[in-house]
């Protein structure tokens, strides 16, 4: 029910107390939500799959960014069978951690990498840009061993919120 305080529709004591625990419970179903991502924890061979997405995503928003479509599409020609291979990881990664949810977090995860990417670019152009053709100078010349151990390396680590299971595990220690 809605009654009128002075010409400003609001809503009635009631319908507020209903709005407030609608509040306290999506609360708690983003609290428990938020503890169930901290709960995933990747496999060391999996955290390549993770970090290739993250490449994936600095170098295909440098395509945009900073006009290195051309670099990007021989990149993504040329490896294209090491990022289908880290897809099929992440999409076993993700339905592991969130079962049906899997493809909506999955696009969430990559959304947020794309994002994130794009937020940097924005920022500081000039510093982006050529960052990201340093990394296609190091890449493009690379087989796909090379590549897949410069994925796993550290230069694009921490870009995701999973911890490694064995670095969780020792923690919780």
């Amino acid at each position: 029910k809605i009654t009128r305080d002075r010409d400003v529709v609001v809503p009635s004591t009631r319908f507020r107390g209903t709005i407030r625990l609608t509040m306290l419970a999506l609360a708690a179903v983003f609290a428990v939500a938020e503890g169930a991502l901290a709960s995933v924890c990747v496999r060391p061979g999996d955290e390549a799959a993770l970090q290739s997405k993250a490449l994936q995503s600095e170098l295909m928003v440098s395509a945009l960014a900073c006009e290195e479509s051309a670099r990007y599409n021989a990149w993504a020609r040329k490896f294209e069978s090491e990022l289908v291979a880290n897809g099929a990881v992440l999409k076993r990664v993700f339905r592991q951690a969130y079962g049906a949810a899997a493809d909506a977090r999955l696009g969430q995860f990559v959304t947020a990498l794309a994002n994130d990417a794009a937020h940097r670019s924005a920022v500081e152009k000039a510093g982006f840009c050529t960052t990201a053709a340093g990394v296609f100078d190091r890449v493009l010349p690379m087989n796909g061993p090379e590549f897949l151990a410069f994925v796993a390396g550290s230069d694009f680590a921490g870009r995701h919120d999973f911890a490694e299971c064995g670095a969780r595990d020792s923690a919780a220690r």
